[in-house]
């Protein structure tokens, strides 16, 4: 029997086709296809990542390209909807690539839902991830994400922090020391600003739907 997959908590149903942009290795893309998933298009654009994932994913599905030098035309849709995974990567990609890109997939299907991950700058451990990286082009809060989702044509937009993965031993013993440290970030924020702004993971999570042409 094959399951239905949850990415960050949020689960993905089987009726949607999907999309992973900036995949890296492939093997989110290999677990939902193990699973029988519909994967219509894996996009990598870093060629030592590609030549690796493409080896796990079938070659068809596979791009080697940026965003903006997607081939719409091997996209062959099952379903009018899809569910884009962009995990570490909306921060990496110019904003109006990103609109385009949505505005030309709105073509392929009537339902564009997006799910993904990026660094939290409330957090200073997300800060330290964004800035420790010179490649990225945006940092985001809870809201200036919201926004920027908002102005790529989503309507409507879920932000979260991202849950903490029991994986192994390793994970395991750093659960409680991992929830004192967060936990005393974010409440440095009620001292400082006098609200509470949620919990300061280092990483926020999204799922963005209703997506309309501007």
């Amino acid at each position: 029997m094959f399951k239905k997959i949850k990415l960050y908590n949020f689960p993905i149903p089987f009726d949607f086709d999907l999309i992973e942009i900036g995949g890296g290795l492939g093997d989110i893309s290999c677990n939902f296809l193990k699973n029988k998933y519909s994967l219509k298009l894996f996009l990598e654009p870093d060629l030592q990542k590609f030549e690796v994932a493409s080896k796990k994913l079938p070659l068809d599905l596979c791009q080697n390209a940026n965003l903006s030098d997607c081939n719409f035309s091997k996209i062959y849709p099952t379903s009018k909807k899809v569910f884009v995974i962009m995990q570490d990567v909306i921060e990496h990609i110019p904003k109006l690539e990103q609109k385009n890109f949505f505005k030309d997939l709105n073509d392929k299907y009537e339902e564009i839902f997006l799910i993904g991950r990026t660094p939290n700058l409330k957090s200073p451990f997300g800060a330290r991830n964004s800035y420790g990286d010179m490649t990225h082009l945006h940092r985001f809060t809870d809201c200036s994400l919201k926004n920027f989702l908002n102005q790529i044509g989503f309507q409507k937009v879920i932000t979260h922090h991202e849950p903490y993965r029991i994986t192994g031993v390793t994970s395991f013993m750093r659960y409680l020391p991992y929830l004192i440290t967060i936990g005393i970030s974010s409440l440095s924020f009620v001292f400082v600003f006098g609200t509470w702004e949620g919990i300061q993971t280092p990483n926020l999570i999204f799922k963005s739907s209703n997506f309309r042409k501007k």
